[in-house]
């Protein structure tokens, strides 16, 4: 996501509309046994690749229009 902040206080913050989001392949966990787990805490492309659950599609990058019509479709509108 890009984010420019202009200001701490108060908050001015301005997302770019055309940003993505990235995520991991394994789902978060803040166990101890998943410490060293580069799957679950790094969203670097270069480390999720060669996870089981990687998507060569979209490569755990979603355009940010994507993920909100993701998120409506199975959460709602807020």
């Amino acid at each position: 996501m890009y984010v420019l902040v202009t200001s701490y206080r108060p908050l001015k913050a301005y997302l770019h509309q055309g940003g993505f989001a990235r995520f991991c392949t394994v789902k978060y966990s803040s166990g101890v046994q998943d410490a060293d787990n580069m799957m679950v805490h790094l969203t670097n492309v270069a480390i999720q690749k060669f996870g089981q659950n990687y998507n060569d599609n979209h490569g755990g990058k979603w355009m940010l229009k994507n993920l909100r019509l993701y998120l409506e479709q199975t959460k709602g509108k807020s």
